[in-house]
């Protein structure tokens, strides 16, 4: 039984170590340039695909995210909106949005 429970602490480091390994060097490519359309800029993190959008006086996330995902089968969920936003613009919270400003903000 002792044997066991060492092999699985062994297994465990092994694929602690993988793991940290394949972090380290699977990074952004170098060539990942955000492509320009209609004077917006779009560009993919990961799954996540975001348009750069100038916010108006009166806008918020969720009504500039309505405009951009013309969706009238699906309901949008908030936070996960929420989460998407402050992902893609990590110095900003979703509700503190500053008029003039540019922002990018999720497609989906």
């Amino acid at each position: 039984m002792n044997s066991i429970k060492r092999l699985f602490i062994y297994v465990l480091i092994v694929l602690f170590l993988v793991s940290i390994h394949k972090d380290l060097t699977v990074g952004t490519p170098m060539d990942s340039e955000p492509e320009m359309q209609n004077g917006t800029k779009t560009f993919k993190q990961e799954s996540l695909t975001a348009v750069e959008v100038k916010v108006n006086e009166g806008d918020t996330v969720l009504t500039i995210v309505e405009e951009l995902n013309d969706q009238n089968d699906k309901q949008l969920d908030i936070p996960q909106i929420q989460a998407d936003f402050e992902a893609l613009n990590p110095n900003v919270q979703a509700l503190h949005v500053e008029p003039g400003e540019y922002y990018y903000f999720p497609l989906y």
